[in-house]
């Protein structure tokens, strides 16, 4: 996958991101409507969002990790769902990301099992069923998946943070749903939390990872070739559970998000294009905050933060301001104990809604965006 840089915008020598944010002063609020929840298996932790039966409605998928079970909710295009479709995987399902891993046009699913020491890869059947094909072992403790083209070969791989011993393995597809032998980069225990990012600007992909141990993320820079160079780690908040990438100030560049547990807080260090990144920025969310996720909720052209908060069960929302920082959490109810969180346009009104899985319900909670702008949504 070719990625480019352009030199940032400016304006009479101001940045884009200098003019987003003066604007931001007369960006609207953000609503959603009360959650609905669906019902899916036992303690569901991790949360996508993809058209798995290809009718051109978004879809919704949980891991169960008490039932060791991947469900399914098919989309109704009017925010609302069916009843769960389930699939048994592995021990522990903690993590998931979705792509086309052998080439077929349906949405395939890559699920980390924490407990079962491996990889499951289950193929789409291209009407919201999935078959297990193959499962990969990697190091103890996977606990989070990631997808990046990390050889430059437009092929999905794979690279997973495995938390017991602290390595990252990269698994490079074939493109016929099967992969390569595990890469593994060493770095310490108790890593958490993956995301994948051009964050130099050299065309090739990157890896952030978050340590949950040391209250830091680490730089993993890519070679092009499937194999990475240890960058810079740079403190965060305390205890790191998840991490996302965003351009927040309109540079082109990479910015990074942190949802930090035990500080109830979000960590936003900004990229300066080379690999690194300046001191992190601390912004409010509620209690115990466990997932982040990255987009333009309210329409005004400006990436929000969107976090779970497992402890107040809710999503607290952190409107964007265009230079980086970010206006005061706006805190809307979830069910019990929310913990993955996703982002997708579920009623197909142009405007984005909040998808969030419920450990404490069993259920999948839906946030549907019901804010009104001026401006079009995006």
């Amino acid at each position: 996958m070719e990625m480019t840089w352009t030199k940032p915008v400016t304006f009479r020598g101001i940045t884009l991101g200098a003019l987003l944010a003066a604007a931001a002063a007369e960006s609207q609020d953000v609503t959603f409507m009360p959650h609905q929840d669906f019902l899916v298996g036992g303690s569901p932790f991790p949360v996508v969002v993809s058209d798995f039966n290809r009718d051109g409605v978004l879809d919704v998928a949980a891991g169960n990790v008490y039932t060791n079970e991947v469900s399914v909710l098919l989309g109704n295009g009017d925010g609302t769902f069916q009843a769960a479709r389930n699939t048994g995987v592995c021990t522990f399902p903690f993590s998931m990301a979705v792509a086309d891993f052998n080439g077929d046009q349906v949405p395939d699913l890559a699920v980390a099992c924490d407990r079962g020491l491996a990889i499951f890869l289950l193929m789409g059947n291209g009407d919201g069923s999935f078959q297990i094909t193959s499962s990969i072992r990697v190091d103890a403790g996977p606990i989070s998946v990631a997808v990046g083209d990390f050889n430059g070969d437009l092929i999905p791989d794979l690279a997973v943070a495995s938390q017991v011993i602290g390595t990252v393995s990269v698994l490079l597809g074939n493109g016929d749903g099967t992969f390569q032998p595990p890469r593994r980069f060493a770095l310490r225990p108790y890593l958490i939390s993956l995301t994948v990012g051009d964050f130099n600007l050299d065309g090739l992909a990157d890896l952030v990872v978050a340590n949950s141990s040391v209250n830091n993320v680490t730089v993993l820079l890519g070679n092009g070739d499937g194999t990475f160079e240890a960058g810079e780690s740079y403190a965060v908040g305390n205890a790191p559970r998840s991490v996302a990438a965003g351009d927040f100030n309109g540079d082109q560049v990479p910015d990074l998000a942190v949802a930090n547990e035990y500080s109830h807080d979000v960590s936003v260090l900004l990229g300066k294009g080379d690999g690194t990144f300046a001191e992190a920025m601390s912004f409010g969310a509620h209690t115990f905050p466990t997932s982040v996720a990255v987009a333009d909720f309210n329409g005004d052209g400006l990436l929000d933060l969107a976090v779970a908060n497992q402890f107040t069960n809710d999503v607290s929302v952190l409107l964007g301001n265009g230079d980086g920082t970010f206006q005061p959490a706006e805190n809307f109810a979830a069910a019990n104990n929310p913990q993955g969180i996703a982002v997708g346009d579920f009623n197909s009104d142009g405007w984005l809604d909040i998808a969030v899985a419920d450990e404490g319900s069993d259920s999948v909670s839906v946030l549907i965006n019901t804010t009104s702008a001026v401006a079009a949504p995006r």
